[in-house]
């Protein structure tokens, strides 16, 4: 029988003294505390990683790549658009549509394709023979375009063919804002930069995707800040979805790669070329270009360049974690009430990262013109988010490992 120590005494204003030495009952109450301190100091990482991060996405932005545009207050001659036809024909045609539906006037766009392509050929009639303001001039070549380097190839064919003062290299799967060459054109004149790429954003059209594309979108910035600094390393190293030139830099950057012992595998990639005085700009275009959204390729569509492993998928798991963190001591805190310290801390540790990820939500939003409506239910959208993210990734790991091993294969051979 346990020991039971009962001490009554009769005056009124004394209390009832009862003490349970139960081993259970007290080892069920140091085990509550502890789970319940616990909780309270995983809340509070996970709402101290919320804060870091939200500063850091909405905050932490340095001017130096802030894209601000305004319409052309003169004249800069001929653009030329350079579009190489590849991929979905449905997404080539709304990228050239959207062409001619640009607002500065002095533009001419030369189509560049593989002549062995026939849905491409037929396109590319069909565009010339209509009736525009823009003059359209095809440059077919005899070789397929699907590689990066078979493009630079196209293109420095299709040069021939340009009278602007400008190029724009534009990619086939983005969509063009109605004043985005005339914003590009003239911020890069007022500020004398010689080559100006853009960011594209996304968009999205149907409802399941305006749902999850916040939280797709908040998944790949946290990703984004962790590998920051190996970003920078290798600045540059694909084609940007649009990039704007001159011509005088474009002839520069042509006459070095043409030099005897330069790899030309990238003729527009004016970022290395720095000691001949081109002036180069990085921005964000998401208001100006943007692609339609696709949630289960997030990530392929925005960043193609980026590099999964095991570390990024960590992060992605972690922000999952978080979001359910934020829930679990909201509820805890909801049904235990806020009688002591811990469980106070923990309702409002939870609180602090349940709002922040419902502003970030709210944002994210915003900038993809998705559902804002949406956002005080943001955690609903964002475990999917997380698992589609994963499985994006794991796709992409296993397509880069069999191109590595077929590439070794070829080069072994």
């Amino acid at each position: 029988m346990p020991l039971v120590l009962l001490v009554v005494t009769f005056p009124s204003h004394f209390p009832l003294v009862y003490i349970d030495t139960h081993g259970l009952v007290i080892l069920e109450e140091c085990v509550g505390s502890l789970l319940q301190f616990g909780l309270l100091f995983v809340c509070w990482l996970a709402a101290l990683a919320t804060l870091l991060v939200f500063l850091e996405t909405w905050f932490g932005l340095s001017g130096g790549n802030r894209f601000l545009a305004r319409r052309a207050s003169g004249a800069y001659g001929v653009i030329t658009v350079f579009v190489p036809m590849y991929g979905a024909v449905e997404k080539v045609e709304r990228a050239i549509r959207s062409i001619f539906g640009q607002s500065y006037p002095f533009v001419e766009l030369v189509l560049i394709y593989c002549e062995g392509e026939r849905r491409f050929v037929q396109m590319a009639k069909e565009f010339r023979g209509a009736r525009s303001h823009i003059p359209v001039r095809a440059a077919p070549v005899s070789f397929p375009i699907d590689s990066q380097n078979d493009r630079v190839r196209a293109q420095e064919q299709a040069q021939a063919l340009a009278r602007g003062r400008w190029f724009v290299i534009l990619d086939p799967e983005v969509i063009l804002d109605r004043y985005a060459i005339e914003t590009a054109v003239e911020f890069a004149g007022s500020n004398e930069v010689s080559a100006l790429m853009l960011r594209a954003g996304v968009r999205c059209r149907f409802l399941l995707q305006k749902i999850i594309a916040p939280s797709m979108e908040h998944l790949l910035q946290m990703v984004r800040i962790a590998n920051r600094r190996r970003e920078k390393k290798k600045a540059m190293e694909f084609q940007p979805p649009f990039l704007l030139i001159n011509r005088e830099a474009f002839d520069v950057v042509n006459k070095i790669n043409r030099m005897p012992g330069i790899l030309n595998d990238a003729a527009w990639n004016v970022w290395g070329y720095q000691m001949e005085n081109l002036r180069t700009f990085e921005g964000d275009g998401s208001r100006w270009i943007w692609r339609d959204a696709d949630v289960r390729a997030w990530s392929s569509s925005i960043d193609p360049e980026r590099r999964y492993g095991a570390s990024t998928a960590s992060f992605v798991v972690g922000s999952a974690a978080m979001a359910l963190l934020s829930v679990v001591g909201l509820a805890f805190g909801i049904i235990h009430g806020i009688d002591n310290f811990a469980g106070a801390s923990i309702l409002a540790f939870s609180g602090v990262s349940y709002l922040l990820m419902w502003t970030s939500y709210f944002l994210f939003a915003r900038r993809l013109r998705a559902a804002a409506w949406f956002a005080p239910l943001w955690v609903l959208s964002h475990l999917p988010a997380a698992a589609l993210t994963l499985a994006e990734m794991r796709r992409i790991s296993r397509k880069r490992t069999k191109e590595a091993a077929a590439n070794y294969a070829n080069y072994a051979k």
